[in-house]
């Protein structure tokens, strides 16, 4: 009844201290996840780092991390020193019984020790936080809830949509209102065209419709029903998206196509893809329609991605159609066919399309052109270009120069001429030459010295702090064995018949404990708060240098599926993790235990050597079936891992993909992903705890083996005369502790060795040698270049389909201060040429040279600073819009950053905003437009006034007016420096010195734009001979 009570004096410091570790560790892992948004953020868009030569932001969490230990010391201490109080008072509560009570000693003996799992503090805290935030998550109820079944089911659709006095904002940005007294009548079955500046809200109504978001103020209503009345599920049902930006899922193109309708039968998925003119290109690849796209679509075209995605929404069948810029990735050629695909498509369905190139929507039923988030004008484009200064006319007056570029000719000229048909060209073969078969993409890692010696050296700049912390878990460590010897003392005590010795030992032992409590609080605190320091040190070295290390490697490496940014962030963070906590808490905990074990053992020999002797001969068993038993679940739990990284990328991909996994109602499909991805998973820790459950059967089995042995010699020696029983009961607690210990460390065997592969997984980052190394000090680093490139004899094929060759003895010079556009067929190798200028990638053979000089022979990344790119997909951080303009740059002026904003004609927006240019981006710039993201793209290349300047489709997602402005600064801009344009809108590069028309990689056609049509022209008069392959790409774009 005594002991019960003073239960409190352990419990409420441990619940005091445990609780502040759990807010401390919450805190830690927000720290943490901020540090691997920006590590994700940089892996993923990998191209734009090395293109501007950015690098890593590491967010540190050292003093969490100290904090953290500080107060595991102080938990621990204090619990401790509880319970030597608890003996203390229970000593003498005891001894009081027996004195004067006559009570027996063997009823006296009998509190538990209540610090057995404190050693696991900072991971039960971790655990509890972990489970709070997953509580968190399962038990939100979200205000749009997809998986709420309740809401209207409409037995038929016809499809009329209205738009009734709405206002909204985004939430991220509620003083920015987007649309306002919007209001817009969508009649069934009619396609409507959405034209307007970037920014005006056009794509915004697409995600109101879809309930994204629900509106501020006013409806919407489908079929003359608010949709918020409508089941929601159902509804996005009857809707088929296809974005600017598609989203592919890594997986093949057969599963990606799937998601528009699960049960397809494979000629449905075929009469799809033929649809919108994916079958072709996907029948060339090695493996069909079972050939992997990589992480984000990353092993295809921008063209082929669309198409996949146009395909997808085909497959849906859908009531509502919505085209959201949806073949602005795609030549000429391809958009015709795709376009009279949607056509087709779009009758008899409700179809809103939003462009900027309005040669796509001419012929739509309605033209609505939104402005500041209002209709300003609509009506049909006959209805609409009659209006004197109107709108839409200034927007089409604005594209005219599309149709003065094209000469006049017969009117009978044939349209349809495809650019495969214009010249006889050899098709590559399908494989490398033997050859370039015996190029290997292994990766080369160094060997070096072994994994204990390199754990050392990572902790050479704390060595002090090792030092400290290893010396008081020593002392820690003794503190136990010391305890057991007082226990040892008091239990004899207690059968003792003379009152003074009773009362002369009790004061004794209970100063004796009182110096074990307050040494336990002081070298508590001083092992975990400097073994924090040391692990928190670690873990930051070790993140920054994965993270360094990674940032040098060649593109190629990312491309695989195994090094996915997702895949790839879960190592820097899990494995930095386990180090830190095997440096942290284990290492520590092992000293301590290694300690009282070697205290132990040697007390107990002093005090009776021949029953220690037996009880340590023993101990080794326990310990083999300790370690036999992690043994086996070590090897048992590398399947489980890979099946943990594979559930860990579809995740990440499904969360970075959430509006296309919504848009589609996909979430079943995703979870069946995961399920099965887990399936292996599930069935190794079956397998697992199999083996487990044996070999802690066999453990238990030798540990009950061993009690009966050291109880039945203890007894015979005692009853030999060989120890006293006080002897006997001193030997038997210590040794106990010393088995406690061992136990202790068996328990920790798992988590060690996961550590050991955590440590040989980084160590196998930290050694591999980069195939295109990015600081080699040896190298030629360049003050000026004038960016004369050759491209000589280059033979490539991308690392992941080492079968498909791209370039065959390919030849190209681009003259240096010259510009140079890159036409053709999606596929046909044109951003594969900005890649190798980059040097993201090596050819196999040939070689690219700048200035004259082997591209190979600079250092990359002083050569990439004379280099700016911009992508049709641009890559913004989630940092502000000032810093997105300065990436990459160091001292930069805020007047040179408004000029370069005002230069892409992005400096008005900017300061529309309430932050100007400190306005949040969000991750990957999600709170920006398209074209919004692209002018800050385009400003950030211009403010790095590169020597060499790549645009590939950089003016792709612009409306018209902003086109022709930026179009206007990027010809300013390119003059006097060499420039590779990569475009399929070829009014954008008529003024550029030399065109280049590619065709499954092969230069078919080159020469300016007015030498190019002369061949049109002439074939047009003469009748004679063939048509030039540019004009017909001309001719295309006219229709």
């Amino acid at each position: 009844m005594v002991a019960l009570p003073l239960a409190i004096l352990v419990i409420v410091p441990s619940w005091l201290c445990g609780k502040s570790l759990m807010n401390i560790s919450g805190m830690v892992r927000i720290e943490y996840s901020k540090a691997g948004t920006t590590a994700e953020q940089a892996i993923s868009s990998i191209r734009t780092v090395y293109a501007f030569v950015g690098g890593e932001k590491d967010s540190g969490s050292r003093k969490l991390g100290l904090r953290q230990g500080l107060l595991k010391g102080l938990a621990i201490g204090s619990n401790q020193a509880s319970i030597f109080a608890t003996w203390i008072l229970m000593f003498y509560y005891g001894s009081r019984l027996v004195m004067y009570h006559g009570a027996q000693g063997g009823t006296i003996f009998g509190a538990g020790a209540l610090n057995a799992g404190l050693s696991s503090m900072k991971d039960i805290a971790d655990a509890c936080i972990a489970s709070k935030r997953i509580m968190e998550v399962t038990q939100r109820i979200p205000k749009i809830d997809s998986d709420d079944t309740e809401g209207i089911i409409l037995e038929h659709v016809s499809g009329e949509i209205e738009f009734k006095q709405v206002k909204f904002s985004y939430p991220s940005r509620p003083e920015s209102v987007v649309l306002k007294n919007f209001s817009l009548t969508i009649s069934a079955g009619k396609t409507i065209a959405l034209v307007g500046a970037s920014g005006s809200g056009k794509s915004t109504v697409l995600l109101l419709l879809q309930r994204f978001y629900n509106p501020l103020e006013g409806e919407i209503f489908l079929d003359m029903i608010a949709t918020n009345k409508l089941q929601l599920k159902w509804l996005r049902s009857q809707m088929a998206l296809v974005s600017q930006e598609p989203s592919l899922f890594s997986t093949t193109i057969k599963e990606n196509i799937l998601f528009g309708k699960e049960d397809a039968t494979m000629e449905e998925i075929v009469e799809a893809s033929k649809a919108c003119d994916a079958h072709n290109f996907i029948t060339q690849l090695p493996q069909g329609y079972d050939t992997q796209v990589g992480e984000r679509g990353i092993q295809l075209s921008r063209g082929q991605k669309q198409r996949i995605a146009i395909a997808r929404a085909i497959m849906r069948k859908p009531r509502i159609l919505l085209l959201d810029e949806a073949t602005s990735a795609l030549d000429s050629e391809s958009e015709r066919v795709v376009q009279e695909a949607i056509d087709k498509v779009a009758v008899s369905r409700t179809t809103i399309i939003i462009a900027h190139r309005l040669s796509t929507i001419k012929y739509s039923n309605t033209i609505a052109v939104v402005e500041n988030g209002q209709v300003k004008e609509i009506g049909s484009h006959n209805e609409l270009i009659q209006e004197e200064n109107g709108l839409y006319k200034s927007l089409v007056c604005l594209q005219q120069m599309e149709k003065e570029i094209i000469p006049s000719s017969p009117s009978k000229m044939d349209l349809d001429i495809s650019t495969s048909n214009v010249v006889n060209v050899e098709k590559a073969p399908d494989s490398p030459t033997l050859e370039l078969r015996s190029h290997s993409f292994k990766d080369s890692i160094n060997t070096s010295r072994p994994l204990f010696w390199r754990f050392l050296d990572l902790n050479k700049p704390k060595w002090k702090q090792v030092t400290l912390g290893c010396l008081s878990s020593i002392l820690s460590g003794a503190l136990m064995p010391l305890n057991s010897v007082a226990m040892g003392l008091m239990i004899s005590v207690y059968f003792s018949t003379n009152r003074h010795e009773i009362k002369e030992r009790v004061r004794n032992q209970a100063l004796w404990l009182f110096g074990l409590s307050v040494c336990s609080i002081l070298f508590n605190v001083c092992q975990h708060y400097s073994f924090a320091d040391v692990g928190e040190n670690l873990t930051k070295r070790i993140r920054g240098r994965m993270l360094s290390k990674i940032l040098t490697f060649e593109v190629g490496w990312f491309d695989k599926d195994e090094n996915s940014s997702s895949v790839i962030c879960s190592r820097i963070t899990k494995d930095a993790n386990m180090v830190s906590s095997l440096m942290g808490d284990k290492i520590s905990f092992l000293v301590q235990a290694f300690s009282t074990i070697t205290i132990s053992w040697t007390i107990g020999l002093v005090v009776a050597w021949r029953l220690a002797i037996v009880l340590i001969v023993v101990q080794p068993f326990i310990i083999a079936s300790i370690y036999a038993k992690h043994f086996l679940l070590k090897n048992m739990s590398k399947g489980a891992n890979k099946a943990q990284d594979e559930s860990t990328e579809l995740a990440a991909e499904a969360v970075s993909n959430i509006q296309t996994v919504t848009a589609f109602s996909s979430q079943g499909r995703i979870l069946k992903m995961l399920e099965k991805a887990q399936e292996n998973q599930r069935k190794e820790n079956i397998c697992e705890s199999w083996l487990a459950g044996i070999a802690l059967g066999v453990f238990l089995s030798v540990k009950s083996a061993e009690w009966c042995l050291t109880y039945w010699y203890s007894g015979k020696l005692v009853f030999e005369g060989y120890i006293s029983p006080r002897a006997a009961f001193q030997t038997i607690i210590i040794l106990m502790v010393a088995k406690r210990a061992i136990i202790d460390v068996g328990s920790l065997t798992t988590t060690i060795f996961k550590g050991c592969d955590a440590f040989s997984l980084v160590f196998s980052i930290l050694d591999r040698d980069t195939r295109i190394e990015p600081e080699n000090l040896e190298d030629y680093k360049p003050e000026t270049i004038i960016g004369h490139i050759e491209l000589d004899n280059i033979h490539f094929v991308y690392p992941t389909r080492p079968n498909v060759l791209i370039f065959k003895d390919f030849s190209m010079d681009i003259e240096g201060g010259k510009s140079t556009a890159l036409v053709g067929k999606s596929g046909s190798g044109k951003s594969t040429i900005i890649a190798l200028i980059e040097r993201f990638y090596d050819p196999l053979k040939g070689v690219v040279k700048i200035d004259g000089r082997d591209i190979r022979s600079y250092h990359l990344r002083s050569l990439r600073k004379f280099i700016a790119v911009v992508n049709q997909k641009p890559t913004l951080f989630a940092g502000t819009i000032g810093d997105n303009i300065t990436y990459g740059l160091d001292n930069v002026t805020e007047s040179e950053i408004i000029e370069s904003a005002k230069a892409s004609n992005v400096h008005d927006f900017i300061m529309r905003q309430e932050h100007g240019y400190k306005t949040w981006c969000g991750d990957k710039g999600l709170q920006l437009s398209g074209g919004q993201k692209q002018r800050i793209a385009i400003a950030r290349a211009i403010l790095r006034n590169p020597a060499i300047l790549l645009l590939d489709e950089a003016t792709s997602a612009l409306d018209s007016h902003s086109e022709k402005m930026v179009q206007t600064t990027l010809e300013v801009v390119m003059k006097g420096r060499t420039s590779v344009v990569v475009a399929h809108r070829l009014c954008t590069i008529q003024n550029c010195d030399q065109i280049v028309v590619m065709d499954e990689g092969v230069i078919i056609e080159k020469g300016t734009h007015y030498s190019l049509m002369a061949k049109g022209t002439h074939y047009s008069l003469m009748a004679k001979g063939p048509v030039g392959a540019y004009h017909s790409l001309i001719s295309l774009q006219s229709v």
